[in-house]
């Protein structure tokens, strides 16, 4: 080899060394930039919760803050387990999916092929498309079901015979109208179709196989040991305020961690989770009258950083609960995701995820209003 040679393969050595200095510097500056402004808001806001910030499939920042336990003065942990509210309908969804491909289901038939039980009118004239697109026309709660979330747990059983007792709201694939009764009725049919319980079947479909040891179905007789405790803030202070989520089923009732979500987002994005056609119906939303839903996700554009003219698709869902409250974006053409959960209300979760994904991309965060939005 030429001493030219050996001089240009040196050279190029260094400056690839360089480049990756240079990367890492930089991943370290957003990282910190993160950390202060999330401290910043634990100040002024009593922001608790555990957050995670990755882009190009690298974690910028993963770290939690406040208490887990106001009594214990147990601190919260990028390993605390929190219930995930809403966002549980995107797991259902998912699932709804894998079940899918497979034969088991089939989102256009009428739902009386799987729930036999189900009153008939509803049975014959509602499909799995339907309640997935939150296009059935069913009421968004059942004040009868609610009254189950102080009380021991509640059966699937139970569940259905309380749907039974509901009236439609507007004519099925009219319109949009969210509801968690469509969220109850997609797990009823999951677990009537593999005669698992909603539990086993995320177990077997998704828990075990993403190895996400810290997620799972709460109930009453199960409540996992590194689960931070909800609050609800009050003039003197943080109160313990939490609920049974047996009443929440397949539409609220997941505990999970960021660490866990952020596998889950990996495999969901790649190809570890569900083909690219499942992917395309998961992801393809309506427009902002019809809450921008896909099956059990929300699809709506985003403005991307400075100089960039189009804008790029945010993949979404959240959750408000007693006590908690969950967000989990997607920026597909940033590839950045941002996963907030806390253990505190009320707070602006939102408008936290749009400012902690604005400081990935390296901008300054834009001033929102600080009023929690009902995710």
């Amino acid at each position: 080899m030429s001493f030219h040679s050996s001089l240009l393969g040196w050279v190029a050595v260094v400056c690839l060394g360089l480049g990756l200095d240079a990367r890492a510097a930089s991943q370290d500056s957003v990282a910190a930039k993160l950390d202060a402004h999330l401290r910043s808001i634990v100040d002024k806001e009593g922001f608790r919760g555990a957050v995670l910030v990755a882009k190009d499939g690298k974690v910028l920042h993963s770290a939690a803050y406040g208490l887990a336990d106001e009594d214990g003065k147990r601190p919260n942990t990028p390993s605390s387990q929190f219930l995930i509210g809403s966002l549980t309908k995107s797991f259902t969804a998912v699932t709804v999916m894998q079940l899918v491909e497979d034969g088991t289901l089939d989102l256009n038939v009428p739902l009386s092929r799987y729930l036999p039980k189900l009153r008939a009118d509803l049975g014959k004239r509602l499909t799995l498309h339907l309640l997935l697109k939150q296009r059935s026309g069913l009421p968004d709660h059942l004040d009868a079901l609610i009254e189950h979330e102080s009380e021991k747990d509640v059966s699937s059983g139970e569940i259905l015979r309380l749907i039974n007792k509901s009236q439609l709201s507007f004519k099925p694939g009219a319109k949009f109208e969210y509801s968690n009764l469509n969220y109850h009725l997609a797990a009823l049919v999951l677990e009537a179709v593999t005669g698992k319980t909603f539990a086993q079947v995320l177990q077997e479909k998704t828990f075990t196989p993403l190895s996400m040891a810290g997620s799972g179905v709460e109930r009453g007789t199960n409540v996992p040991p590194r689960r931070s405790f909800g609050y609800a803030k009050g003039l003197l202070g943080v109160s313990r305020d939490e609920n049974n989520v047996s009443y929440a089923l397949g539409s609220g009732d997941i505990y999970s961690t960021v660490e866990d979500l952020y596998a889950w987002d990996q495999a969901l994005f790649g190809s570890g989770l569900v083909s690219a056609e499942s992917q395309k119906r998961l992801f393809e939303g309506g427009s902002r009258e019809e809450g921008y839903y896909g099956y059990g996700f929300r699809i709506q554009p985003y403005l991307r950083g400075p100089g960039v003219k189009e804008r790029g698709v945010l993949v979404r869902h959240g959750g408000t609960m007693d006590g908690f409250m969950s967000n989990l974006h997607h920026y597909r053409e940033d590839r950045v995701t941002v996963i907030v959960l806390g253990n505190v209300r009320p707070f602006p979760i939102r408008e936290l995820t749009f400012e902690l994904k604005e400081i990935a991309l390296g901008l300054a965060p834009t001033a929102r209003s600080r009023k929690e939005v009902d995710e």
